[in-house]
């Protein structure tokens, strides 16, 4: 079974990879189902999520936290 998913993409990107996926005999769809299965299984990292990982891990060994008591404080809660 399967179903259909709009979302936005930048134009150049979406080119860029119709033509390499072309040249590989695949479609955009199976580039995109390649890359959410891989995603799934563990072997697919999105930089992002590292990079926000990594400056988390920063804040907390530069003192830059506050605790969750002081946050619900501070936002009234």
């Amino acid at each position: 079974m399967t179903s259909k998913t709009i979302f936005n993409m930048n134009a150049k990107l979406k080119k860029a990879v119709q033509i390499k996926a072309k040249k590989e005999g695949l479609t955009l769809s199976d580039v995109l189902n390649f890359s959410a299965r891989a995603y799934i299984d563990g072997d697919l990292r999105v930089k992002l999520i590292d990079r926000d990982t990594a400056e988390a891990l920063d804040d907390i060994a530069h003192g830059r936290v506050i605790s969750q008591e002081a946050l619900f404080k501070k936002l009234g809660l």
